[in-house]
């Protein structure tokens, strides 16, 4: 073929518009001249230009063979719309829009203030009546307080009186007992004189120098001092015995009267500890009240006026009220995208799913830009449009119905996704399959 075209190459044609020529003389050899034949000159760059047009053209075969090759081996998408989990923020509160401090495009972070909403017209009726019973609370509160301080006054003062009657009651008691134990000793010295005067006199009267009731009068002088040390003897152990009592803060002479210091300060104990008792309750309740107040105040402030939060980092997609306006409850504000969770679903022939599956890499190649973004498949449905959950008795699929199926994409975020082209979310794309 090189050899053909080479000959076509050497060929000269004639030139248009030349006059024909009239035969000449019959072709006689002549001798050669000296210099390089022109058309041999002509002919080497014509036949380079050939080889060039033959490699050319070899190359593009090549090349759209290998395309038809990798295309046989990728499985190929329809285009797609990347989409990414919303995230609507919503006013909990009636009111007016008062600051919005984002626009769309713009990047917010997890706690930013996005927006508040404020809210005139909430009633704080039962915030002012617990702040009514909470004022009467303190008041009551505070005048039980009174009353157990000076209870508790009278208690010390009683303290007091108690102990100074016990110390008098202590040192009357010694002192009782020290005048018996001193009588005791008396008598018993008597008790002693009477028995040696009684054998005395009884001597005397064996020796017939006295008479008899002499005698008999000794006896009973004996026999009285022996009475009365005994008796003495037990005066002496009961005051003993009262003067211990009287230490350990009780009495066996007599029942105390409501005069008494002792009875005063028990019945003012008990009155404390009743007292002690009401300022504990109500100190319950005001604490009670205290707590319902600051709840009651925190649903005022949150029906009077809310704050609308961004839960993590995301990008501002979509605004659906502006600074001034008046909202409803319920009513979205704010729309956020979640960069770090977008997908796409597209669709696939049904035969290319052997060239799928899940855990495959995806590349995703964006309509009119050049980034390319990177997926993995984590989802594989077929069957839509022709399955019918439930249904023992389908209906029969159509020969030449669409036999197609959904693959559904993570979009991995190794690729930065730039806030203000909203992270790719809503550009179409064309999805290819590593087999």
């Amino acid at each position: 073929m090189l050899s053909a075209i080479s000959g076509l190459l050497h060929l000269d044609p004639l030139r248009a518009g030349d006059p024909p020529q009239a035969p000449g003389p019959p072709f006689l050899p002549e001798a050669p001249i000296e210099g390089p034949d022109p058309e041999e000159d002509d002919a080497i760059p014509r036949s380079r230009r050939a080889d060039l047009t033959i490699l050319v053209i070899s190359a593009g075969l090549l090349i759209t063979a290998l395309a038809i090759v990798i295309n046989f081996f990728t499985a190929r998408s329809r285009d797609a719309v990347i989409n990414a989990t919303p995230i609507v923020l919503r006013s909990p509160v009636s009111g007016t829009l008062e600051n919005l401090s984002v626009g769309t495009g713009m990047e917010v972070r997890a706690g930013q203030t996005l927006a508040i909403v404020v809210n005139p017209m909430a009633r704080r009726d039962s915030l002012a009546a617990l702040e009514t019973d909470l004022r009467t609370a303190r008041a009551r509160l505070q005048d039980l307080q009174t009353r157990r301080d000076l209870r508790q006054q009278l208690v010390n003062r009683l303290q007091q009186d108690a102990r100074q009657q016990r110390t008098l009651e202590i040192s009357r008691d010694r002192s009782d007992r020290d005048g018996l134990g001193f009588a005791l000793d008396r008598a018993r010295k008597e008790l002693a004189f009477a028995r040696r005067e009684t054998r005395r006199q009884e001597e005397l009267f064996r020796a017939g120098a006295v008479a008899a009731n002499v005698v008999d009068r000794a006896r009973t002088t004996e026999l009285q001092r022996d009475r009365e040390v005994r008796g003495l003897a037990a005066q002496l152990a009961g005051q003993t015995a009262i003067l211990q009592a009287s230490r350990d803060d009780l009495t066996l002479r007599n029942n105390r009267s409501s005069s008494d210091p002792v009875v005063r300060l028990q019945e003012a104990t008990i009155a404390l500890e009743n007292a002690e008792g009401d300022v504990r309750t109500q100190s319950l309740q005001v604490k009670g009240l205290e707590e319902q107040l600051k709840v009651a105040r925190q649903e005022w402030q949150e029906r009077s006026r809310a704050r609308l939060v961004s839960p993590r980092q995301a990008v501002v997609w979509q605004l659906g009220a502006q600074k001034g306006d008046s909202v409803d409850a319920m009513q979205s504000v704010i729309q956020l995208i979640d960069c770090s969770q977008r997908w796409l679903t597209t669709t696939v022939a049904e035969n290319d799913l052997n060239r799928i599956r899940l855990g495959s890499n995806a590349r995703i190649q964006l309509v009119g830009n050049r980034d390319r973004l990177r997926g993995e498949v984590i989802g594989i449905r077929s069957g839509i449009g022709r399955t019918q959950l439930g249904d023992e008795a389908p209906q029969p699929v159509p020969i030449n119905l669409a036999r197609e199926s959904e693959v559904k994409i993570r979009i991995l975020n190794d690729f930065p996704a730039p806030p203000g082209e909203f992270c790719y979310v809503g550009f179409s794309a064309r999805v290819s399959f590593e087999s």
